[in-house]
């Protein structure tokens, strides 16, 4: 034989066999001729269409070769290898999808838990021997004359004796309540007695406790003895109060005992009725039956007797309005919660076991009247469940003062208070099932469940203990690793949603630990190729990659976060404008980076649910594509802003002329850039059509002073005023800041025909521009009217024909005057 061919892995190429084309067509013979047999038709088609095999295509001479090549090792090895090659390559082509395998996974395990239910269902509850029932009701004279019989029997029998039970009641109601009276009295001077009782023994032990104390602070040796010897003593006598409390409540209880005994004496002669008009009827009946006598004793017996003593045992041990006359140690609450619900399911019981025994006698079938009575003891262990929910916080606040008085207890108080009525809830339906499915072993197997029950939920709450144990240390530990408030406060913002994430995973885990725990079909979303490894590789991958992306997304708010608070600590205006420049650039980065880390997370969580992204990244590319050709614009706007900005060339804050408009810029965005003009009116120009920009923030400013003036005037003494001026202000506290140097004169800029005008600048600041201009603009003006001298006026010189058409002009102005006045 030919050595052993390695198993083919997902990357390691088909092996080949080299039999060549007899023997691929050998396996497309048999393949087929497999699909043929194992198909759903070929499972149940007749025995006449065996001869319709030979439709596969395997013919006499194939068969022959087929058995050639299984004959020989070599070539079965290979005919082998190639199936396990088949195999391999269609378990890789199929599942590629985490939401097929769910669907897949989902509607299998949904099938069998359906065929599990229908099977329980067939063995709790079988309605099917109704209808002949029915039917034989309809037809039957006979069933039909005893079924009017019994329920007028019943009838009469619920009639008398409530009528009975009542008249009784009423007769014995004085004797009732002086018994209750007396009862009350008693019970009053018992407890004033007992209560005196306590309270001495109380005084007994403050005296007790402050000799010790007096004992104690006269000692000056032994110090941790006494105070050891005072603990004990303490202790010895708040469990001594303890105990003569609780005796006290004993005792008080007692006492109550001959009155409450009487009262329920009273009570079983109202019962004894029910009986009693049972043993009437079947003396008196005219036409009795065994149907009839046994619905009515029925009846006497549950509804009469059953439901009659238990109600009084109620209360006797319960009495929620007769707290004189109990037996118990309960609160009144307590007592009248308890008695509410025993009361009602022993109502339920009664009533419903008798219905069932009415219908008995009517010939009900048994597996119907089985039906019925797993029915109703289910509406009994809802009731229960309902009082076991409702009694959560009772149950609650009697733990905490069981472990008031011991730390000890504490813990397991907290463990039995938080988890007590879940296991309740379990045994109070899983008893039911067992009874109502009649499941051989059915008892064992409940105490089993509850065991790996209870181990799976210890092994969750040590996970769950250990999970949020670990994070807040981490929290904790975070004060010692030298960060400043900011980075802390980025980090424990996400706590929450990290406290979120372990909540999830602990649901989860507690899922599939009590599924495990009931033995539940688990395998078959967990096996080989199904959705639970899936899931779970499809959740830890999506997981990391978003702590990935938070870890950088932080990382990055923090580094330029910290790198701006670290240029705000130096000075200078260079550093300045880089702030001014990275708080600029800080929106666009961020929306960017956003961008770029929701792409690859999206995508991420797409291909580990199945997706294929190949063709998705393909179509987004030809969709940028196009959305490129069809946004030109907008993307030279994106291009030119993004320059604009790396140029230090706009900053908001800035005063700026774009396009002739003057502002200052407000806000900028990816594509524009947002201006408010003087008059309060926003402009908004795109990046791409800003042709002129004129920035007056960068550096330094100049406010441009421009003195004209006649041209008569004295230069010499216009630059003088100009100049003095300008020391003035210089030395000025509400300027000096914003005047950068001394007042620069240029001198004589230029000369018309009735002005001449002198120029000169004022280095300011990029704020002080406009203020020290306006300023120094007053200031001019009053000096030169101080000094006299004159500003320029519009002088018209008029010769030769100008001046007779100025003249006739003005006469024929005055004679159209006058004959308007006429």
């Amino acid at each position: 034989m030919t050595g052993t061919i390695p198993y083919p892995g997902k990357d390691t190429a088909p092996h080949r066999p080299p039999a060549g084309p007899l023997l691929r067509r050998l396996l497309a013979a048999l393949l087929l001729a497999c699909l043929t047999l194992f198909s759903p038709s070929s499972a149940h088609a007749e025995a006449p269409a065996a001869p319709a095999a030979n439709s596969t295509g395997l013919s006499a001479d194939q068969a022959h070769q087929l058995i050639t090549v299984l004959s020989d090792d070599a070539q079965r090895q290979q005919f082998l290898t190639t199936l396990k090659n088949l195999t391999q390559a269609r378990q890789n082509t199929h599942h590629t999808s985490v939401i097929d395998l769910a669907r897949e996974n989902l509607a299998a395990f949904g099938e069998r838990a359906l065929q599990q239910m229908h099977i329980l269902h067939q063995n709790i509850i079988n309605f099917g021997a109704i209808a002949p029932w029915v039917h034989a009701i309809v037809h039957d004279p006979a069933l039909q004359t005893s079924i009017a019989r019994i329920t007028l029997r019943v009838i009469i029998m619920l009639v008398c004796s409530y009528l009975l039970f009542f008249g009784v009641r009423f007769i014995l109601r004085p004797l009732y309540r002086r018994i209750s009276n007396l009862a009350k009295k008693h019970d009053h001077k018992v407890f004033q007695h007992e209560a005196k009782k306590l309270r001495r023994a109380r005084a007994e032990v403050t005296e007790a406790t402050e000799n010790t104390a007096r004992d104690r602070d006269a000692t000056t040796a032994h110090t941790t003895n006494s105070k050891e010897d005072a603990a004990a003593i303490q202790a010895s006598i708040e469990d001594s109060l303890r105990h003569q409390g609780a005796l006290t409540q004993l005792m008080l209880c007692l006492r109550r005992a001959p009155y409450t005994l009487a009262c329920a004496v009273l009570e079983l002669i109202t019962i004894c009725t029910f009986p009693l008009v049972a043993l009437l009827m079947g003396l008196l009946d005219p036409a009795p039956s065994s149907e009839t006598s046994f619905a009515i004793w029925s009846i006497s017996w549950l509804i009469g007797i059953g439901l009659g003593v238990w109600t009084l045992l109620l209360r006797i041990f319960l009495a929620p309005q007769t707290p004189w006359l109990r037996l118990s140690i309960l609160r009144d609450s307590s007592s009248a919660f308890i008695f509410s619900y025993f009361r009602q399911i022993g109502v339920i019981l009664a009533w419903g076991f008798s219905f069932l025994a009415v219908l008995r006698a009517m010939q009900l079938p048994l597996p119907v009247s089985s039906g019925l009575q797993k029915l109703l003891m289910l509406v009994v262990h809802i009731f229960l469940a309902v009082m076991i929910i409702r009694s959560r916080k009772r149950v609650q606040h009697a733990c905490q003062r069981v472990s008031a008085n011991s730390r000890r207890l504490q813990s397991i108080m907290a463990l039995v208070s938080g988890s007590w009525w879940i296991v309740a809830l379990f045994f109070d339906f899983a008893l039911w099932l067992v009874w109502a499915a009649d499941i051989d072993g059915g008892y064992q197997l409940i105490l089993q469940i509850f065991v790996r029950t209870l181990v799976a939920l210890i092994i969750v709450r040590i996970i769950s203990i250990l999970s949020y144990g670990g994070l807040e240390r981490f929290m904790r530990a975070l004060d010692g690793w030298n960060l400043n408030e900011e980075t802390l406060f980025r980090i424990r913002r996400y706590y929450p949603a990290a406290t979120a994430v372990i909540r999830l995973i602990i649901i989860v885990l507690t899922i599939l630990a009590l599924a495990l725990a009931w033995g539940a079909p688990v395998h078959l979303l967990f096996g080989h190729d199904m959705l639970g490894p899936r899931v779970l590789q499809a959740a830890v991958t999506i997981l990391v990659a978003l702590f990935i992306g938070v870890l950088a997304w932080e990382v990055a708010n923090v580094t330029i976060e910290h790198h701006i608070r670290r240029l705000g600590l130096q000075e200078g205006r260079d550093v300045q404008i880089r702030i001014a420049r990275l708080q600029t650039l800080t929106p666009m980065f961020r929306i960017l980076f956003l961008l770029v880390l929701a792409i690859i997370i999206g995508l991420t969580v797409l291909s580990q649910l199945g997706i294929d992204t190949g063709p998705l990244i393909a179509s987004a590319s030809i969709f940028g594509v196009a959305l490129g050709f069809g946004s030109q614009k907008l993307v030279q706007d994106f291009i030119s802003g993004i320059f604009l900005l790396l140029e230090n060339a706009l900053t908001v804050g800035d005063c700026v002329t774009l396009n002739g408009t003057y502002g200052v810029i407000e806000r900028l965005s990816l594509r524009s850039v947002h201006v408010r003009a003087n008059d309060g009116s926003m402009n908004i120009f795109s990046f791409s059509s800003l042709t002129q920009v004129t920035n007056y923030n960068r550096d330094f400013s100049r406010a441009m002073i421009l003195a004209t003036v006649d041209i008569d005037s004295d230069t010499d003494q216009v630059a003088a005023i100009l100049v003095e001026i300008g020391k003035e202000m210089r030395n000025e506290a509400a300027y000096k800041d914003l005047i950068l140097a001394d007042f620069d004169l240029w001198g004589v800029s230029a000369i018309g025909e009735s002005s001449v005008s002198v120029k000169g600048v004022y280095p300011t600041t990029n704020a002080g521009r406009w203020t020290v201009e306006w300023e120094f603009n007053r200031r001019m003006k009053k000096r030169f009217e101080k000094a006299g001298i004159q500003y320029p006026r519009e002088v018209v010189d008029i010769q030769g024909p100008a001046l007779e058409k100025f003249i006739s002009g003005r006469a024929s102005a005055g004679t159209t005057d006058e004959q308007g006045r006429d």
